[in-house]
């Protein structure tokens, strides 16, 4: 048995045997849920699954991300997730915003905080307080959703996105603008590439990082480094990035990664950059990996 299987096996051991008490039940999509009175702050196309997901916030998640105290107990967000309408050669159906166009709802995913829910899961799987469920299209709650994946997928996200992988743009949403982070000194050692795939989870909102050549929100990934800033088969980039004319290497990652506004401003990447140099070292190192 490899070392990670033996840990996940450890995990969801653990998870078995202490929380018994969790209950997806408990997480709510509210009897009177009405998108229109919740904040769209996500419109996600997704070419890779041929499907088109929008994500709200309910008041009390948009006001807490105006600042900078986190998301507080009574937090809601909501994910909408729709099969895209097809067009005549079979491939997802684009409006004039650019969107896929809706087709069948296949469920609503729901994340919600409550004081003290996560004292139900072992710290290794622990989303703070936050718990996860699925609903029909006809919003019966799935009771036999598999908490344990989404907590597994959220955690390496930690407190500072507060376990939400569309954390960055809620965020602009909620403020008007992409926050500026001011960017440490470059690494105190080489990157670690494990580290730096933990840390990428933050990215993977948005990117895909496998062979497939499929992209999300963002481009695929895959073979980035030596790659012509701006350029990935298949993908429109805005023209503020297809005007750096440079290349992905060390140097440039290392930049856009301290803050993507500033080495390309009017980018459509919402993320504000990693304050951390040695975060950002870890990230390229396990970019590297990906070629």
């Amino acid at each position: 048995m490899s070392n990670k299987i033996f840990v996940l096996a450890l995990a969801m051991l653990a998870f078995a045997t202490t929380a018994a008490h969790a209950d997806p039940k408990r997480v709510r999509l509210p009897a009177d849920y009405n998108p229109a009175t919740y904040l769209l702050y996500a419109i996600h196309n997704r070419p890779d699954n041929g499907q088109v997901r929008y994500i709200y916030a309910n008041s009390v998640a948009a006001e807490a991300a105006k600042t900078d105290q986190g998301l507080p107990n009574g937090s809601v967000l909501v994910m909408e997730v729709y099969k895209a309408k097809l067009d005549a050669a079979g491939a997802p159906a684009l409006g004039a915003d650019g969107l896929f166009e809706k087709g069948e709802l296949v469920q609503y995913s729901v994340m919600e905080k409550q004081a003290g829910w996560g004292a139900d899961f072992p710290e290794n799987l622990r989303n703070g307080d936050w718990n996860y469920t699925v609903y029909s299209p006809d919003r019966i709650n799935r009771a036999d959703t598999k908490e344990e994946t989404c907590l597994a997928c959220h955690k390496p996200l930690g407190n500072a996105a507060e376990y939400v992988l569309s954390w960055d743009e809620l965020v602009v949403k909620a403020r008007g603008a992409v926050p500026t982070v001011v960017a440490g000194p470059g690494a105190a050692g080489p990157g670690d590439a494990e580290r730096g795939k933990a840390l990428f989870t933050r990215c993977s909102n948005c990117h895909t990082a496998d062979k497939s050549g499929k992209h999300k929100v963002g481009p695929n990934l895959a073979g980035v480094v030596g790659r012509p800033v701006g350029k990935a088969t298949g993908f429109t980039y805005s023209p503020a990035l297809q005007l750096v004319g440079a290349t992905w290497n060390e140097t440039t990652l290392d930049a856009w990664l301290a803050g993507p506004q500033k080495l390309a401003s009017g980018t459509k990447m919402v993320f504000p950059g990693f304050a951390q140099g040695q975060d950002r070292a870890d990230v390229i190192a396990y970019l590297k990996t990906l070629n």
